[in-house]
């Protein structure tokens, strides 16, 4: 599966206008595709995890192969190997981090065309789009820019991650930004609100006619958020809490009596035995300057446990049924990012971990790591899973490192069929 994905890989590379990634797709791109394949797809956690086994068994030759650079290339003296870490940070600091994040972009857009998304939009319309930030890396000691301070004087590095819900509850990192800024002026450092901010004029550039839907937490239910999504006629789920927005919420608790027929109840499970969901709504609430819609969810479940759920949205027209759509399979999607999150930190992949101090380099091991999650969800999800059992039964971790060792046991043939649909079903 990696060997039919990878020449779509190079062709989305060779897509790129800068020269100097022109330049990455003859040989300097082999150095971290190699990066991508043996430290973030097979989990290897550090540049030293895989710089171990980087020559060992048929490894070289395979690698090679899959990132387009076979074992025939005259730049091999003796036979094919594999550049360590140092060599490759070396390229990640010398390359535009703006050029290399178009990569994920350029592979959303060819996904995007074969119609990859559909079954995954809202309403059949809308393109989920979650949004959260994170530590991306915690500094040490030599660290000569990025980064901010926090209370105890540690420093951090932190992105805002942007992806897009995918088919079968996945999620395809698209864009991000760094929110390591400071503004010397005003004596104030980056935050989540601001970051947006940014990054929602770069996606606004890049799919000026996508319909989109955004999902977030509670920080960003405020005004700027909400004009944004105006002003780009962005559809908006966004988590509501009392503390965060106290007029909001009063009114709607105010207005609750006098909606009494905006209301749902579903039973979860067969009979009802699972659980049960209710709703309550309220239209034309008043956030700041802006009117939006407050849905309120409060769930029951068997174990038992009773959970309040609350969302501003600004879809209209909301009966009962479309009410269930946009909490269950919107606002409740957006697990789904710190999930990702969750996995990157603590399942091998390295986020948190420094891969390099260099400013430029990190950036471009944060974006590869990204390309690394797309690949691995088109990999694994949408073939390992699919077609057989005992790739079901594994962990991600398990299949990761089956994945390595067969890269090291055995040579990858020649001749292989081209990629053919990508689905996430045997339906």
């Amino acid at each position: 599966m990696l060997r039919a994905v990878f020449p779509q890989l190079n062709a989305w590379l060779n897509a790129l206008p800068d020269p100097r990634l022109q330049e990455m797709c003859l040989y300097t791109a082999a150095h971290l595709w190699w990066q991508i394949i043996g430290t973030f797809l097979s989990r290897k956690g550090s540049r030293n995890g895989f710089d171990e086994q980087r020559q060992s068994g048929e490894g070289a030759w395979n690698l090679g192969l899959l990132c387009g650079q076979t074992a025939d290339d005259p730049r091999f003296e003796s036979g094919p190997t594999v550049t360590c870490s140092d060599n490759a940070a070396y390229h990640a600091s010398r390359i535009d981090p703006e050029a290399v994040a178009q990569i994920p972009v350029l592979m959303f857009r060819d996904l995007l065309e074969r119609r990859f998304f559909d079954s995954a939009r809202i309403f059949e319309r809308f393109y989920l789009v979650v949004v959260d930030g994170s530590v991306k890396e915690k500094c040490r000691q030599g660290f000569t820019d990025g980064g901010k301070s926090c209370t105890n004087g540690a420093r951090y590095r932190y992105v805002l991650q942007l992806s897009v819900v995918g088919p079968e509850a996945t999620l395809f990192p698209l864009m991000h930004e760094e929110m390591d800024m400071h503004n010397p002026e005003t004596d104030k450092e980056d935050c989540e609100v601001k970051s947006f901010v940014r990054l929602s004029r770069r996606l606004k550039k890049q799919f000026p006619k996508l319909s989109i839907c955004v999902v977030a937490d509670s920080l960003y239910c405020c005004q700027p958020i909400v004009a944004i999504c105006r002003l780009f006629d962005w559809k908006y789920i966004l988590t509501l809490k009392e503390g965060r927005q106290p007029t909001t919420w009063d009114e709607t608790i105010r207005l609750l009596p006098l909606n009494r027929t905006n209301r749902l109840r579903c039973l979860l499970g067969q009979d009802g035995q699972e659980g049960q969901q209710d709703f309550r709504w309220v239209e034309n609430v008043m956030l700041g300057e802006h009117q939006t819609n407050v849905i309120l969810q409060g769930e029951i479940t068997t174990q038992p446990s009773a959970t309040l759920y609350a969302y501003i949205t600004n879809f209209s027209d909301l009966t009962p049924k479309r009410v269930a759509v946009v909490v269950n399979s919107g606002g409740r999607e957006r697990h789904l990012i710190e999930d990702t999150f969750n996995t990157q930190k603590n399942n091998g992949i390295g986020l948190e971990h420094v891969f390099c101090a260099n400013a430029t380099a990190s950036k471009n091991y944060y974006t590869m790591m990204q390309v690394a999650q797309v690949l691995w969800i088109l990999t694994c999800r949408g073939a390992l899973h699919r077609l057989y059992d005992w790739a079901r039964r594994a962990t991600e971790q398990g299949l990761a490192q089956a994945l390595w060792e067969g890269l090291r046991s055995c040579r990858l043939p020649l001749n292989l069929p081209p990629l053919g649909q990508i689905r996430f079903s045997s339906a």
